[in-house]
């Protein structure tokens, strides 16, 4: 590894961050106990996101997806995201495209929930004409 690599955005135990000239590949440990991996978004990696022991829940600009062993999912740039166990711990794999930089990867808050005359109706509300 040539380029410093991007300081942990949550509670994980890294296994494994290889770098070469055109991607970097991050595979990581999550607890059940409290591990996460924060809201975070890269501006120039994209990353795809491999689940390979445990289940976890991918939370991208707020639609959630559960990764059971072998799944993958796309991580856009500009994307905010998060990683949560489910169950038991859980192993995944990132990989970024080009390698994550140090200085590409910025904590994001959560969202704050929009003011309820701009919110869109949810499935099932009952709406007037």
């Amino acid at each position: 590894m040539t380029n410093p690599r991007p300081t942990p955005v949550g509670l994980y135990h890294i296994l494994q961050d290889f770098e070469c000239p055109t991607a970097s590949v991050r595979v990581f440990r999550m607890t059940s106990a409290g591990d996460a991996v924060a809201g975070h978004i890269h501006r120039r990696s994209m990353q795809i996101y491999v689940a390979l022991e445990g289940s976890v829940v991918v939370d991208i600009d707020g639609a959630e997806t559960l990764l059971e062993p072998y799944a993958a999912l796309p991580v856009w740039p500009g994307s905010r995201h998060s990683a949560t166990p489910v169950g038991a711990d859980a192993v995944l794999m990132n990989i970024s495209i080009p390698p994550l930089a140090a200085d590409d990867q910025i904590l994001a808050p959560l969202p704050q929930h929009e003011a309820p005359d701009m919110a869109l109706p949810h499935s099932g509300d009952d709406l007037e004409d």
